[in-house]
């Protein structure tokens, strides 16, 4: 996130959201003919400020909200008029310029509303820095996912490019060093560096009862492994034509293929959001 360097942003877009607001009032009043000679004067003053302050501020706003233009539309064609010139750049009181200083005092209000959620998630610090949420570790070390899976496939390759993209360390046990530990104990010890888990359920076995298809045995294992120790932190995918045993059945899951896995990014994108592990999503993938 790019920053004020050596300010709290809070307070910063706090302030700025204030001064805008402040102008609007000297906007209206000057058009109505109510403002001294010294009055103009510090409305002059206070655009210049925030004309500088825009551009400061303008980058980090349209990243907490994700809003730049206003999208308006001349017959068939589309315009993206740029509210923050429009707002600043003239003391105007045609109906645009009056409309794009609300909007620009709306979506500061709502990057702060942002901010501030975020602060108190612990997902950035007051300056704005994105701070992992990592259980016992240190401030800014990437997120750690484990991933639950039936072996390599298509899908797995994916969603372990998906997770590196989005800044996450994507721990699959096979590719970890063992150290001389056991199987089992090697799926331990590298749960208990993890956040949180993926199922990637992959078709395995045949249910000998019902002829469907259900995930590998060592699936349903590592699902109760993590449970103890992420019993809210759980994400659950399942490739189509495979079912959940009852236990899992309840879960909220996502459908996935091994040539489609968009619907289940969205999915590990909103639930990491959730989890406080990342702010935002912004890949070729998916927009969260």
């Amino acid at each position: 996130m790019s920053l004020v360097r050596g300010k709290n942003l809070l307070e910063e877009l706090t302030l700025f959201f204030e001064e805008l607001k402040s102008y609007q009032w000297y906007r209206v009043n000057y058009w109505s003919k109510r403002l001294s000679k010294s009055q103009i004067k510090d409305m002059e003053d206070l655009r210049d400020m925030l004309v500088r302050k825009a551009g400061a501020f303008k980058s980090i706003i349209v990243e907490l909200t994700g809003k730049e233009y206003l999208t308006r539309f001349k017959g068939e064609q589309e315009q993206k008029l740029d509210m923050w010139f429009l707002g600043l750049s003239q003391l105007s009181s045609s109906r645009t310029h009056v409309e794009a200083l609300s909007f620009c005092i709306d979506v500061t209000n709502q990057a702060i509303g942002k901010l501030g959620s975020d602060i108190e998630m612990g997902v950035c610090d007051k300056q704005g820095n994105l701070v992992a949420k990592v259980r016992g570790g240190e401030r800014g070390t990437p997120p750690k996912v484990f991933i639950a899976h039936g072996g390599r496939t298509a899908a797995r390759d994916d969603l372990e490019d998906f997770l590196v993209a989005l800044g996450v360390t994507p721990i699959i046990v096979e590719d970890q060093p063992s150290e001389g530990r056991s199987k089992d104990k090697n799926v331990e010890y590298y749960l208990k560096q993890c956040d949180c888990a993926v199922i990637l359920a992959t078709r395995g076995d045949v249910d000998g009862r019902t002829g469907e298809f259900i995930p590998r045995g060592n699936i349903l294992i590592e699902v109760g492994r993590s449970l103890e120790l992420f019993p809210d932190r759980m994400i659950y995918l399942l490739e189509e034509e495979a079912k959940f045993p009852t236990a899992i059945d309840e879960k909220v899951w996502e459908r996935f293929t091994q040539e489609n896995m968009d619907k289940a990014f969205i999915k590990v994108a909103k639930e990491l959001k959730a989890f406080g592990l990342i702010r935002a999503v912004r890949s070729r993938k998916t927009n969260v």
